[in-house]
């Protein structure tokens, strides 16, 4: 009997536990989204170190964003509710397009429930970090076919201080983390203006980035037969990829964290199929020649992972 009520106080716990998990994601994510804030932070990948600012703003014009590179090739991003415009000055270039989620940081779900078969949420409790007293969340994979997460939010604002993504035994892959933030301050109108004006710069621009794209009904034609348990496909199109017009099979699966894209290509007479792996950062990618097709899967989960998809990816019999 004391085994058994031990048992059940151990699986209590780790059910409120997860469920505090869930309440400081939440918040997170909100504070993300509606916070004023600039700030500068880190980031680690691939042992390289980039320094970046973000400049936040919500008002009843909707959301305002500014990163802009403090190290390496000078870059801004500037993204609102309808558009995200990107500055590059290396190649003197200017490209607009749809509004997309927000960079670096991750995308939470809103419906954390639906990872519970997949990940495991685990409030560890109160943590210093950057002189912010901080909750560390994490979220780890039940399998190996998929990253683990760590999360350090302030305690008094809700917002992200830390983010690690982690491989095998917890090992950091990437890292993000503020070096300065203020929260709450006046953002100025100044501070959500590039500082490169574009002038003399070629400018693409995504027709009509205004309007929603129209929800693609098309079957793909070719098939994916082994994916990690809880991935679904949740996006489907052609996309052109050379001059002469060919275009490749572009189907996205998530399990509700984690993205991984697979593209299918038909192999021009001129060109050899390249197979293989390569990685970067926590981005890995895997290459193949599938009846005459190349086929490329790429997605931010281990290698083993693209590797096993695009091993399966085949033409419907």
């Amino acid at each position: 009997m004391r085994w058994l009520v031990a048992a059940v106080l151990v699986v209590a716990g780790q059910a409120a536990a997860g469920e505090g998990a869930r309440q400081w994601l939440d918040a997170m994510s909100a504070a993300l989204q509606t916070l004023d804030y600039d700030g500068t932070f880190v980031y680690l990948h691939d042992d390289k170190l980039e320094t970046m600012r973000i400049v936040h703003q919500l008002s009843e014009g909707g959301e305002k964003e500014r990163l802009v590179s403090l190290t390496g090739s000078p870059r801004e991003v500037l993204r609102d509710d309808r558009v995200v415009t990107c500055i590059m000055p290396d190649n003197k270039s200017v490209m607009i397009g749809m509004s997309r989620p927000r960079t670096p940081f991750p995308e939470v779900p809103k419906d954390l429930d639906s990872l519970s078969r997949y990940y495991h949420l685990e409030d560890a409790g109160e943590d210093r970090m950057t002189g912010y007293v901080t909750r560390l969340i994490k979220i780890k994979p039940k399998d190996a076919l998929r990253y683990g997460y760590r999360f350090w939010i302030d305690t008094n604002t809700r917002m992200l201080i830390k983010f690690d993504l982690t491989g095998a035994k917890g090992r950091a892959i990437e890292q993000v983390m503020f070096t300065s933030l203020e929260i709450g301050k006046g953002i100025s109108a100044e501070a959500l203006k590039p500082s490169l004006n574009g002038d003399g710069y070629t400018w693409h621009r995504q027709e009509n980035p205004r309007r929603k794209p129209q929800q693609n009904t098309e079957t793909p034609g070719w098939t994916v037969g082994n994916l990690p348990a809880g991935f679904k496909m949740i996006n489907f199109q052609h996309k052109r990829i050379r001059q002469d017009g060919a275009s490749a099979e572009h189907m996205v699966f998530s399990d509700g964290l984690a993205t991984v894209s697979v593209y299918v290509e038909k192999l021009a007479d001129d060109k050899a199929a390249v197979s293989g792996l390569s990685s970067m950062g926590a981005m890995n990618a895997y290459r193949t020649a599938v009846d005459g097709h190349q086929v490329t899967v790429i997605g931010e989960v281990p290698r083993a992972t693209v590797q096993m998809i695009a091993r399966s990816v085949s033409r419907p019999s």
